[in-house]
């Protein structure tokens, strides 16, 4: 499955941090292991990282064979777009400026898989990718990314409901139609909650305004999708014009 993310911000890793920030973690398996293997592991992950704006590492699909030590074998194609039957699913293709990706944490789950998968230098190898991973998660420079992405929905979904009413000049209930004489009444509701859908959390069109006794009802039901809104207002014959 190929999906492609609302237009945000990517910075190559390469512009966020040096290479030698990579190599920090790998001085000591260098004593045991094939230092030109280890360098080829190192350069695949500068080269072929995207840091989201979110601090989320995306990875281009052309970039991960030695990263998952196949080799010149291919199999980390089917790995990728079919899976493990039993073991792990086909990943999501993230297609950013034509190029497929896979996100960070697909990434992590296939390396855990092959290190289940496999035995002796391979999986040291396996283990050093890993390594790698988790030492671009902790870069300062991908933890301020994050850490501000986290910060601008904290101090700004307080005024979506504002905002959504402002810009469509809303005066009743998306769903029921009736007419609220205070906001107070009424909430902004995430078509795609904050939880599974982070990208989205500041879009306005990805809400809708709604009564307070409702939003907290689809709360209690654990709706957090359109799938699962669209179905609760046919449940009560609700409109559905915000679907459109």
């Amino acid at each position: 499955m190929t999906q492609n993310l609302p237009a945000v911000v990517y910075h190559p890793l390469s512009e966020l941090t040096e290479q030698n920030e990579l190599d920090l973690v790998l001085n000591a398996a260098s004593e045991v292991l094939n230092a030109g293997h280890i360098t080829a592991i190192v350069n695949a992950f500068f080269v072929n990282t995207k840091i989201c704006v979110n601090g989320i590492p995306y990875l281009k699909v052309s970039g991960l064979s030695t990263i998952l030590r196949t080799g010149n074998s291919g199999a980390e194609r089917p790995l990728i777009y079919q899976g493990i039957p039993g073991i792990i699913s086909a990943s999501e293709i993230v297609e950013i400026d034509g190029v497929e990706h896979i996100s960070g944490p697909t990434l992590r789950g296939l390396i855990d898989t092959r290190i289940s998968l496999t035995a002796g230098r391979t999986r040291q190898y396996l283990m050093i990718a890993m390594q790698s991973y988790e030492r671009i998660l902790n870069l300062s420079q991908v933890r301020d990314l994050k850490d501000l992405f986290l910060e601008d929905i904290r101090n700004n979904r307080p005024l979506l409901k504002t905002q959504r009413i402002a810009e469509y000049n809303i005066t009743s209930c998306e769903f029921t139609g009736i007419p609220f004489n205070n906001r107070a009444e009424v909430e902004f509701a995430h078509i795609e909650s904050v939880v599974t859908n982070p990208m989205l959390a500041l879009d306005i069109n990805n809400g809708v305004i709604i009564q307070r006794e409702i939003h907290q009802e689809l709360t209690r039901r654990g709706i957090h999708g359109y799938e699962g809104m669209y179905k609760y207002c046919q449940e009560h014959s609700y409109s559905t014009r915000w679907a459109d």
